[in-house]
C-alpha cells in the first residue's frame, strides 16, 4: 500500500493553552501541564511511521518534500515556543 501522509506535530513540552487559561482563572500550578519526555518520534515509529525531530527550516523542508514520496506516513516533530500567550 502506497500512503504518502505527512503529519506535523507542534511541541512544545507543555499544554500552553492551558495554562493560558489557568492565568486567566487565577489558578496557577494546577498539575499535568507540563509534558516532558514525550517522545511523539519514538511513538511514531513504534507505529511504523518515518519520523524525525526537525529544528532546521530546511531540514523540516525537505523532509516535507520528501515525505510525499514515500509508502507510509511520516510524522514531523517541530519544536515551538513554550510562551504562555495572554488570552486577553
Amino acid at each position: 500500500m502506497h500512503l504518502p501522509v505527512l503529519i506535523v506535530v507542534p511541541r512544545n513540552g507543555e499544554y500552553c493553552i492551558l495554562k493560558s487559561f489557568a492565568v486567566l482563572e487565577k489558578t496557577q500550578g494546577a498539575p499535568g501541564l507540563d509534558i516532558p519526555g514525550f517522545d511523539v518520534v519514538s511513538i511514531a515509529k513504534g507505529y511504523g511511521c518515518d519520523a524525525a525531530r526537525l529544528e532546521d527550516i530546511e531540514q523540516i523542508k525537505e523532509a516535507a518534500v520528501e515525505a510525499w514520496g514515500k509508502s507510509k506516513p511520516t510524522v514531523l516533530e517541530i519544536p515551538i515556543s513554550a510562551q504562555v500567550p495572554p488570552l486577553l
